[in-house]
């Protein structure tokens, strides 16, 4: 990737963090935590890149969106909530396999979260207003006696 290139991406980050600040300074509490980011997927038209496994026979045109998830823990519970705008609930798919929970979405969006301890059989899942919120019961700590 050219320099220039390299500049855009860190230019648009800077412009994202800057536009998340001033929406928090609007709300009023300029010091609230926030979360903010992109991963951008870039085919180079099947042409494998050095240092990784080539590219199939039958490159896709489309590239596959990893959407920004967040994790909420109290002593209680987890949460995970997850941007999902303008997905089909029946197209949401969730796993929770060796501690990691993962998301596919319509198709083309994925993403994945290493969870802490949490009962799997406790697991509800709310789709609203294109978040998805996943929540789990902590992991019953073993009282030894």
């Amino acid at each position: 990737m050219s320099d220039r290139h390299a500049d855009i991406f860190q230019q648009l980050n800077e412009l994202m963090k800057r536009l998340m600040e001033q929406g928090l300074k609007e709300q009023g509490d300029p010091n609230r935590s926030f979360a903010y980011g992109f991963k951008i997927v870039i085919h180079d038209a099947g042409r494998p890149v050095e240092g990784e496994p080539p590219a199939p026979e039958e490159p896709s045109s489309e590239g596959t969106l990893e959407p920004i998830a967040e994790m909420y823990a109290t002593d209680d519970d987890v949460t995970v909530a997850v941007d999902l705008p303008g997905i089909e609930r029946e197209s949401i798919h969730l796993s929770l396999v060796d501690g990691t929970l993962t998301i596919i979405a319509g198709g083309s969006q994925l993403t994945s979260v290493k969870m802490p301890v949490v009962d799997a059989d406790s697991m509800q899942s709310r789709y609203k207003h294109g978040v998805l919120e996943v929540r789990f019961s902590r992991g019953k700590a073993i009282r030894i006696d």
